[in-house]
Formats: C-alpha cells, structure tokens, sequence
C-alpha cells in the first residue's frame, strides 16, 4: 500500500531523446495579417504559474521562440510542439546506446552517405518534425474529449451489462456455450440499440458531438514552401474520392487563404437511406429517425494554408472554426498562460506543451475507472434468473463503484505547462498537471541519503498520502472479494463444459483449503503490517554485493565478482504490530503447506528461519547452502527501521545510514546511474575474462555474450544518469527530469 505512487510517468516519454547540440536561433516573420503589438492580456483562468520568477518575455519574444503557437488565438486549450526534430533524431542515432541497441534489434543499417539529406521531401517525417512542429486543440477540445470519454465508457457498461445477462440466459437453459453465441451472434446488437437510446450518451450525445479545432503546422524549408503546401493540398483534394458527399470549401483569416473539403452530414445521411429498412430492423424506427437527423448536422471540414514559415493542416466541424490571431495581442503568446516557458527563453527547446486546467477538469472527470464496467455486470445480473440470489455480489460491484469515486475525488488538477530543452543532456520542467493524490508532499523525507553511493544502481524514495493509501487499500479489498465472489458464483453453474468444470474445481478447492489462509495472510499484510510501518518508503538497487556460490559458478566468479543488491526500507511506527502481523503470516503459511503435502502425498516441511542480531536489529532468514551475507533473502526489523533485502549486510548498512541521516524536503525522487552500471558491467567483464571457464571445462560465459557485454559497456561512454524529481512550490506541482549524458 506504501508503494501506490505512480507520479513519476512523465520520465518514461524521455528515454528515447538524448539531446542535441545548440541551434542558431531564427528570427519568424509575421504571416500577412499578422501585425505585432507589446501589449499582453490577463493569464487564462488556470495558467500555469511559474515558479522560477524571471523578467517576462515580450509577445514578440515569444513568437520568436514558440513560432506557430503565435498564430493561435487565446482560447486554445492543448499545445504541444515540438522542435529541433531533425536534430534530436541525429544525436539519437550518433549516440554510442542507441547503436548498440539498433544493432541488437536489427536496427542497424547506416544510412547512404551519397543521398543528400539536407532538404527533407514532404513525405519524409523529417519534414514535419525536422525543425519545428506543433499540434494544437482549440475551443470545446476539453468538452468534446469529455463526450467521447463519456460515449466509451457507456459502452463498456453496455457490454458488460450483456455479458452478464447472457452468462446468466445460458445458465438458465443449460447451456453454458450459447454465453459465447449470444455475445457474437445477432444479439450482440442489443447493447447498440441501448447505448442510442441512453440518455447519458447515445443520441443524445452524438448531439452535442463534433470535431474541435484541430491545427497541425510544421515550419518548411524556404525552397520547399509552395511544393509542401501543393502537396498538402493535394492530399486533401483526395477526399473528392467520396464523390457527392464532399464539396469545396475556401476562407480566408488573418489575410491567410485556407482550402479544402467539407465532408457533408446531410449527403451522408442522405446516402444512408436506401438502407433505413434494414436498419430499422434492428432499431426502432423513431430512433432510426433520429439518427439520421443527428449526422444530417455532421459535417467535417479539412483544410490547408500557409502562415509564414508554417504549411498548416486544420479539420474542424465547420470553416468557422478556423480561428487565426489577428495580431500578437490577440495572441496565445500574448498571454500569461504561457509564462512558464520565460525561465527557459535562452534553453535549447525540444518541446513545449500547455494543456488549459478548464478543459483537462473536464477529461479527467469523464475518464472512467473500472466503476462502469462493475455497474454494468451488476445491472445485467439484476436483471438474470439463471444465476440465483445475486444481491451480494451485486452489493459488491455497487461498492466498486463507490471506492473507486472516493479514490478519485483525492486527485487534483491544474493547467498543465511543460518545457523540455537541451542542456547537459535533455531535461524536462513541468508545472502543474494531474496529481493522483498518492504522493505526500509536505511530510519531510527521512531517506534521501540512501541513494548517495557510487556503487548505488537505482534509488526511490516517497512518502505516500495517508488518505490515499486508506482509500486504495479499500479499493483494492473489494476488487478481490468481487472477483472472488464471481468465481464462485461461476463455480455453482450446472455444465459438462470441460473447460468450465476445471475452473469449478480450482475454485471450490481454493475455497474449501486455502481462502481461510489466504484471507487470514491478506488481514496481517493489510493490517499489522501496514500499521506497523510509515508511509515513507525508500527502494536502493545497488551492484556491490558478493556472488552467490550456486553451483557451476567458477571459484574465481564468485571470489572477485559483484552482485547486485535490493532493499526497501521504511521506519517502524509500531514494532509489535509487525511482529504480530509475522506470527499471523507464519501460521497461515505453514498450514498451507501442510495442506499441498497432503495434497501432492510428500510431507514438505516447513522450513524455520534463523535470525541473528546487531546493534539491536534482527534479521530473520531462511538458511540454504549457497546463501551468504551479501547473498541472503531477509527481514530486518528494529524499534526505528524496517528492511526487506536481498542482503543482509546491505539491509544494516542502509538502515545505519538512515539512523544517521536528517529530514529532507518532501516529494518524490528516482535516480538511475549510468555510470555505477558501466562500472560495474566492465569489472564483471573483467572477472569474465580472466575466469572464462566453469568447473565442467565448459565457457560460463561464452565469447560472444562477453563481446556484447563489453559492446554495451562502451555504449555507455555518453550517459551519465537519469533523475527525477517532484515537489510541490508555491503550491504547484513541479517535476524535473534530467536526462544527463556526459
């Protein structure tokens, strides 16, 4: 439960880039109509506030270094360009990693060097991310996601709904196999004919439905603007494949001309009905009729232009939507929403994003959980009689529901800003953004100092949200009672289904011989031992431990090589607590395997554990040959700290340290060590080298992997670390992400 945390997402986006060398800066023209005012608006409702407080960059500055945001009016609510794309690409694939990886996956093939790339083609990627990139969402983005989110969930309630009631018509009949027809079979088309007439989506919300704004732009090669911008146009001009269904469409904004097409609703609909008979045998008439209405109004325009520097690609619900600045005043760069970018003016940018806190509010809420599924299975099992008296499960599946609601009122939001840019590495800044309320980001972090070591791999360290460790331990206690619940309401079925009575049989077995034990093991972890330890918890993944003497492991390997290491350590709050929550766990345990020795006829004893003690620490463990101290699966417990080890010399060294070490800021930290695992990768190739033997005269190691390990040594050489770091200031939340090479 400790461990619920999960903020840390945004460093995963970043393995792929791994910087790039500085760009020269490039001054944008102003598209015609565009004319650039000093003058800045009020930040939108929920801009991000910048932490860093640095001198605010004028609008024309930000057009400058943003490029084609300054064309977006100020109700856009999603940004997110990307630039330098060709750039990031070539460090990419010159970094000594990425070919080693490539040349693992069978990715490496170099490129011609007579082919001239400096001009990228149209359909090459490179011409839309070499150098600058950007899509944006404008007005109703948030509203339109939310009625999608809304549709698809109410979808999935409709479908597990049916499955529940088919499961329980082929119960009823006896035959379990037709749960299988009912779901593929004409039926099948019953939860469509109920998600349309639902009054929380269906037609109802194909009503309010329609494409938001959608810009695409990327900056052209002078020499390539018109061909692009043909290209594109040509492109668009395929859809008159449609025949009478699309019509041309022309505008002009900001003194820009846009063309293209408009996929019309009315000729859709009225293609559509010639088949009204036949859909009418599966819908009612009257909603067949409504149907028709709604995509009547449906229309999709797709359109293309140049701004400036940009060759742009924009799909709306209608030519009005193409909404163009008319000036920088009018501007997003002309407002505050974008200030978080000013600490960064003079970085290298790769990327900035901006998602408005109004629109995210309104995805967020509308992303369901798994509550509309459980709502669903409970509905259609209301409705059943094959399956008997379901009320308790169907309670359980109301407090799924309800558990994942109190769970999800603990998160936050606020508009998001993002910048990533090239120094020392990539590093990323963000502020604001969704915050799951798993994280504690006031109480001080106690641990920090466990992750200072050369030697140390990997470390994380967080305290977690006692709110939301209550509520996710809630969360999760249900989810198993209910699906336990449905396993045996599966288990009381009637059938001669093979498959079907071999599920029967696992589960009455487990009920009868071990949900006792099991239940029992669950109540000590979630209980004692939960209370028995803080909220802080901290994971260190070093590489200094002694090889264990497993057998075929040449004498030498295991004098001279090292081993990795993992700890989790946290502090005790109540010491007895965790000894009662062992006892607990033990006796369950041991009456467990006494049952699979009846089970399998071979008496298995359970085995005892020793322990030894220091500095008034125990350290419990179960003892095998090959087992040593740096080698050695344990539980070490004092008044003040818990460890879970791989190592009993590391679980008391680390909790040394933590007895030694002071109260830090709060928020949560990740840090992964290039260099400790180059280190330690050449010195087990050198062990390798010099011991290539094992004790059959057979290579431990053959000279082929011991190629590979010395090839991704070297690839090594460019990084350095990869850090994480997430904290509350000011009352935002902050991440920075370092990708650092060397």
């Amino acid at each position: 439960m400790k461990l619920c945390a999960n903020e840390w997402w945004v460093a995963l986006a970043v393995l792929g880039l791994l910087g790039c060398k500085p760009k020269e800066k490039e001054s944008l023209p102003d598209a015609p109509g565009v004319v650039a005012t000093p003058s800045q608006t009020a930040a939108p409702v929920g801009a991000p506030e910048p932490v860093v407080k640095v001198s605010a960059m004028s609008p024309e500055q930000r057009a400058t270094k943003l490029g084609f945001v300054q064309y977006l009016p100020q109700d856009t609510e999603v940004v997110m360009a990307f630039h330098q794309g060709a750039k990031s690409v070539e460090r990419i694939k010159s970094a000594k990693l990425w070919k080693f990886l490539a040349k693992q996956m069978g990715m490496g093939v170099e490129p011609d060097p007579s082919v001239a790339t400096d001009v990228p083609e149209l359909d090459s990627p490179a011409a839309w991310f070499g150098t600058e990139f950007t899509i944006a969402m404008g007005k109703s983005t948030g509203d339109q996601s939310a009625n999608v989110l809304n549709g698809y969930s109410r979808v999935g309630y409709f479908q597990m709904r049916l499955m529940a009631q088919a499961l329980g018509a082929a119960v009823k009949s006896g035959e379990v196999a037709t749960m299988g027809q009912a779901m593929t079979g004409a039926d099948s088309k019953a939860w469509m004919k109920d998600w349309l007439a639902d009054s929380e989506s269906g037609i109802e919300l194909l009503e309010r439905l329609k494409m938001p704004p959608l810009y695409v732009a990327y900056r052209t090669h002078a020499s390539l603007r018109d061909s692009s911008a043909q290209q594109l146009a040509g492109l668009i001009a395929n859809l008159g494949m449609l025949g009478n269904m699309v019509e041309a469409v022309e505008i002009e904004k900001a003194g820009c001309k846009f063309v293209g097409q408009k996929i019309s609703g009315e000729k859709i609909a009225a293609s559509m009905k010639p088949q009204r008979e036949e859909m009418e045998k599966s819908l009612e008439p009257a909603l067949v009729e409504k149907l028709l209405a709604v995509i009547a109004k449906k229309d999709l325009v797709v359109m293309s232009g140049t701004l400036g520097d940009h060759v742009v690609l924009f799909v709306g619900s209608s030519i009005d939507d193409l909404s163009i600045a008319p000036d920088l005043g009018h501007s997003l760069v002309a407002s505050d929403a974008l200030a978080f970018c000013d600490a960064y003016a003079e970085k290298d940018l790769a990327v900035v994003m901006y998602g408005q806190k109004a629109a995210t509010d309104r995805m967020i809420s509308a992303a369901g959980g798994l509550s509309h599924l459980a709502a669903g299975v409970r509905d259609g099992l209301a409705g059943t009689q094959g399956l008997g008296d379901t009320r308790d499960l169907e309670a359980l599946l109301r407090m799924v529901g309800e558990r994942e609601t109190a769970l999800r009122k603990l998160a936050g939001n606020d508009a998001l800003g993002l910048a990533a840019f090239f120094e020392n590495g990539l590093k990323i800044e963000s502020y604001g953004g969704c915050d799951s309320g798993a994280v504690d980001w006031q109480s001080p972090n106690k641990l920090a100092a466990l992750g200072d070591g050369d030697d140390v791999l990997m470390f994380a360290n967080m305290t977690a949200d006692a709110a939301y460790d209550k509520k996710c331990q809630a969360y999760l206690e249900v989810l198993m009672e209910t699906a336990f619940a449905m396993a045996m309401k599966v288990s009381e079925i009637k059938t001669d289904d093979a498959s079907v009575v071999k599920f029967q049989q696992a589960t009455k077995q487990f009920d009868t011989q071990f949900r006792t034990d099991a239940v029992a093991i669950w109540d000590a972890l979630s209980g004692d031992f939960n209370a028995g330890i803080g909220l802080e918890n901290a994971c260190v993944i070093d590489l200094n431990g002694s090889v264990p003497t497993l057998p075929g492991i040449p004498q030498a390997v295991v004098d001279h090589g090292k081993f990795p290491r993992l700890s989790l350590v946290a502090p005790v709050t109540d010491r007895a607590k965790l000894a009662a929550s062992w006892e607990k766990m033990n006796a369950s345990a041991t009456q467990v395997v006494a049952k699979i020795s009846t089970m399998i006829g071979t008496e298995i004893p359970m085995p005892k554990p020793m322990s030894s003690e220091k500095d008034g620490y125990i350290s419990s463990f179960f003892p095998l040959p090959f087992f040593n101290d740096d080698f050695m699966p344990s539980v070490t417990v004092g008044d003040k700290w818990f460890a879970a080890s791989t190592s009993k010399n590391q679980a008391l060294d680390l909790i040394t340290k933590a007895a030694n070490g002071t109260a830090t800021r709060p928020g949560f930290s990740f840090a992964l060590n290039f260099k400790t695992l180059q280190k330690f990768s050449r010195e087990t190739l050198d062990v390798l080298d010099k011991a290539p033997m094992g004790a059959t005269g057979v290579e431990f190691v053959s000279a082929k992997d011991r190629e590979k390990i010395r090839q991704f040594a070297d690839a090594l050489d460019g990084m350095d670390a990869f850090t994480v770091d997430g904290r509350r200031e000011g009352g935002a939340l902050r991440w920075s992400i370092h990708l650092k090479t060397r």
